[in-house]
């Protein structure tokens, strides 16, 4: 008899992806006694699981590790229908042998035979586009020398729950997703290595959507890689071939088996501009309740169209947004979209701003205080709130930049600017210095369109602290000096004007420390009419770093002791450290170095309570002109790798070196 090799093979190109691959290859070379061997290969539709089980299938036959040969069942429709899995498992019975003629009848008779067969000869079973663990059950064999390899675009969790090797296929990486495009399309993808990883990026990297790129390049001669790549990210028809869009072809079938309101919220979801979010956004994406909104996420995950980390964060891919994206404005329509998004900017700019709230305090000034938060209850509450909020602006910080765009391009010019000036919390405290400059330039675009000019100049001279530290200051000045005084002076806003006066005198002291004295003692006199005394305490602590900075000791010492006292009556532990900060360095200078040395430890050990990464940083560097001892250099080298700093490597460096010097013992 024949040795059936029913599987096709499969593309003449394919990129490596060995790690997959020997996943599989262990998986079939574990024959345990009463072990069933299972395979469940899935991932999005369109990431290659056909052209990855194709490729297993070819190595199997090259090394006979299933002698009986292979089978293969499609289970995808044709023309809506489905082949049944008593006609699958009569094929299958067809090919190992068994006659028409002595055929069993019923799905259980069929079944039982192939199982009888495949425990006495090594037999390879490959189920594609499952979309149901009942159609694989009947085809798993009883012997450990047969096994069955399923691709499919659900989860299946119930098979993976009963022991079956989940083998999931990501999109490619940025490597091989060129490779792939340079070996398909040839020349003139190598000639242009730059568009070809655009392109790549605008695929994220989905097969599927890299090869419609390439057919289209094969077949236009005339165009380039960089013109499809502007093409498509325009979100003009780069994908589509013969006036059909092939990229999103392929997420149709399971978008079609959805129940109606998964498919809504699947829809809805395309419109989400962030990178992910959480069932609670969802819901208010969505305008579902928790139950309601859970029982959806559930269903697209085991769909394959939506994904889940293991925070419980959702997302969808680029591919998969694009297609919900255009399902969304062709069957909701354009009011229903653009509710979605006003809804889910709603909710995360409140959020946001309780956020700011628990991190700052509620002295701290702000344009419109209580605005957003009237009436709704702070989800920050208790001791760790100011932590726990922290945690969330830093979790969404890519999401809340994303949002504020949304905002300002939906005309919701009041939530862009609220949204600007409640991110401060978070960009002061961790110094994402460019996220600062984009967000308070969209907030104090979105302030001036409405006529807030107090909003506009609060962002304004409070973003000048980020381009000074960015080295820009041109443009720190044009924000501050040219745009946000004037705006100030005529807003009728006594906080407001001290505050732009405290931002001028941090400006001076990068462009004329000498003039930068007056700035701080002009703002410190606007507060006092105020009896602001945080306002009063946090810029007599800027006050006394500049006369510091001039070698005026013991002014600043002074004006530091008067108000680190103003600080802990506030309450605010950044900076009550950094106050300690700047005392301990004036200590250091005058020589008193073991006050120095004590006042910079407190300082540390406030800071890193606070989880004030920056400025503990700050202190701890400081406190090594006095002593340089292990300890402090392996804290600075873990707090610039945590902060993503450039600067890690220099202490890493100086921590070895200083080991390398010490006597042996």
């Amino acid at each position: 008899m024949v040795v059936p090799q029913e599987v096709p093979l499969g593309p003449r190109d394919f990129v490596n992806r060995e790690a997959d691959l020997g996943r599989v290859d262990r998986l079939w070379a574990s024959r345990s006694a009463g072990a069933t061997r299972l395979g469940v290969c899935t991932g999005l539709p369109g990431v290659g699981k056909t052209a990855f089980i194709r490729r297993c299938v070819q190595r199997f036959r090259d090394t006979a590790v299933f002698s009986g040969g292979d089978l293969h069942v499609e289970f995808a429709s044709v023309d809506g229908i489905a082949p049944s899995v008593a006609d699958a498992l009569g094929s299958c019975l067809l090919a190992l042998g068994v006659a028409k003629d002595v055929m069993p009848s019923t799905l259980a008779e069929r079944a039982n035979r192939l199982r009888t067969i495949t425990a006495e000869k090594a037999v390879l079973i490959v189920l594609e586009d499952v979309s149901d663990a009942a159609q694989v059950l009947p085809f798993v064999p009883n012997g450990s020398g047969s096994a069955v390899l399923v691709t499919s675009s659900a989860q299946l969790s119930d098979l993976l729950a009963d022991g079956a090797e989940a083998i999931r296929l990501e999109p490619l990486d940025d490597a091989s997703g060129a490779h792939l495009v340079t070996t398909l399309v040839g020349a003139r993808a190598e000639a242009e290595p730059e568009a070809v990883g655009r392109l790549v990026r605008l695929c994220s990297g989905l097969p599927v959507a890299l090869k419609v790129a390439a057919s289209r390049l094969l077949a236009r001669r005339g165009m380039s890689v960089g013109e499809l790549a502007s093409q498509i990210e325009s979100g003009r028809s780069g994908f589509a071939v013969g006036g059909e869009d092939k990229v999103s072809a392929v997420f149709a079938v399971a978008y079609e088996a959805l129940a109606s309101e998964p498919a809504r919220i699947y829809r809805l979801l395309g419109l989400y501009t962030g990178r992910d979010l959480t069932q609670d956004t969802l819901a208010r994406l969505a305008d579902v309740g928790q139950d309601a909104s859970s029982s959806a996420v559930e269903t697209l995950i085991e769909s394959g169209l939506l994904n889940e980390d293991s925070d419980g964060r959702l997302s969808l891919h680029a591919m998969v947004r694009r297609h919900a994206r255009q399902l969304a404005f062709s069957q909701d329509g354009a009011d229903e979209c653009e509710a979605a998004v006003r809804r889910v900017v709603t909710h995360l700019v409140t959020t946001a701003a309780f956020a700011d709230l628990a991190v700052l305090g509620t002295g701290r000034y702000r344009v419109d205080p209580d605005t957003l938060t009237h009436g709704w209850k702070s989800p920050f509450a208790g001791a760790s709130a100011k932590r726990e909020a922290l945690a969330w602006l830093d979790r969404e910080r890519g999401n809340l930049l994303a949002v504020q765009r949304a905002a300002a391009d939906l005309d919701m010019h009041d939530e862009s600017w609220r949204l600007a000036e409640a991110l401060t919390a978070l960009y002061v405290t961790r110094r994402y210095l460019v996220d600062w400059t984009e967000s308070s330039a969209l907030g104090a675009n979105s302030a001036r369109l409405i006529g807030n000019r107090r909003a506009e100049a609060r962002l304004r001279s409070f973003v000048s602290r980020a381009w000074s530290d960015l080295g820009n200051l041109d443009r720190a000045g044009e924000e501050l000096v040219d745009r946000a005084l004037p705006l100030a002076e005529q807003a009728d806003d006594t906080r407001l004007l001290a505050s732009v006066w405290e931002m001028l005198g941090r400006y001076r002291d990068h462009v004329d420390p000498g003039d930068a004295a007056e700035a701080y003692q002009r703002a410190i006199a606007l507060f006092a009419q105020e009896n602001d005394t945080r306002g009063i305490a946090f810029t007599s602590l800027f006050l006394g770093s500049s006369h510091y900075r001039s070698g005026r000791l013991q002014e600043a010492e002074d004006i530091l002791r008067n108000a680190l006292a103003q600080i802990r009556e506030v309450g605010d532990a950044r900076m009550h450290g950094r106050c300690l900060t700047e005392l301990g360095n004036v200590l250091r200078a005058r020589g008193a170095t073991g006050q120095a040395r004590q006042t910079l430890d407190e300082a540390v050990e406030i800071l890193r309570d606070d989880d004030q990464p920056y400025y503990e940083a700050e202190a701890r560097e400081d406190l090594l002109t006095l002593v340089e001892d292990e300890t402090g250099l392996q804290a600075l080298m873990e707090i610039h790798e945590r902060l993503g700093s450039g600067r890690a490597g220099e202490f890493r460096d100086r921590l070895r070196r200083l080991r390398d010097s010490a006597p042996s013992a």
